[in-house]
């Protein structure tokens, strides 16, 4: 006798409906974007982003690793599904090319590495400039004044995510950040209390590291919640045992976009 397995027909069905549609989506999101280059005086040289949903009235994301099409396409489809559940408009999710920059956009003039990380110079402060000077401006040129913006980073950008958000605390709506690498400047510790904002939500995530990088994020961590700036609901700090670095950006976005509307 065969054994009865129709009970398993509609979940299979539901599930691979899901599957195509999310494709759909993700196929329909990427045809249907906008790349442009923005000729940087700040930086000295022209920088590509790719604009999802150009024509949309939904909040605005601005990820800082869009580099690659997993990079870029991942985050639009998971904001956009998390925005029509929620009943919200459509978001434009701009993607900032930073493969060969990321190095020096990312990181501060001065910064204190673990002991082993070397110190290396970058130009932080110059791509805040060129992201709220040159970049925003050209996207943002028909938003209404309410709009929210966010930010995403992972890794190095992750950290200079939430270092911008402590220079600038209110300039965006939510910072999330996937795995960022305190280790590569300890001093933010310091600084992340000031990243908190009534009118900002912060989210944080990381996975499976080695030992020494956890270390550096658990201890940051702690004096971020002991912060008394920070004790409020906006904040949410997450662990996702079974995603390495790399792959922590797909686990850490859906999360970070059920977080967005909780």
């Amino acid at each position: 006798m065969k054994p009865q397995l129709k009970w398993l027909r509609w979940p299979t069905r539901l599930a691979f409906s899901i599957i195509l549609g999310i494709a759909a989506l993700g196929l329909w999101q990427w045809f249907s974007s906008e790349v442009r280059t923005i000729d940087s005086d700040i930086l000295g040289e022209a920088r590509t982003v790719r604009i999802f949903n150009p024509d949309a009235k939904g909040p605005i994301f601005y990820t800082l690793d869009g580099q690659t099409k997993r990079n870029s396409l991942a985050p639009a489809i998971a904001f956009s599904i998390a925005s029509v559940l929620q009943g919200e408009s459509l978001p434009r999710l701009v993607a900032i090319h930073s493969g060969t920059t990321r190095d020096i956009d990312f990181r501060p003039f001065q910064s204190t590495p673990t002991y082993w990380r070397p110190e290396i110079s970058g130009r932080a402060k110059d791509f805040d400039s060129f992201l709220i000077r040159e970049l925003m401006p050209v996207v943002e040129v028909d938003s209404d004044k309410n709009t929210r913006r966010f930010l995403l980073g992972h890794s190095l950008s992750g950290l200079y995510a939430l270092d911008l958000a402590s220079r600038r605390p209110g300039l965006f709506a939510g910072v999330f950040t996937f795995a960022p690498t305190f280790s590569h400047d300890t001093s933010i510790a310091k600084r992340l209390a000031t990243a908190c904002h009534p009118h900002t939500k912060i989210y944080t995530s990381w996975g499976l590291e080695s030992s020494r990088d956890t270390l550096v994020f658990v201890t940051a961590a702690k004096l971020w919640k002991a912060s008394k700036d920070c004790k409020h609901d906006n904040l949410l700090i997450s662990r996702h045992y079974a995603s390495p670095h790399q792959t922590i950006m797909l686990t850490g976005q859906i999360h970070a976009a059920v977080a967005m509307y909780r």
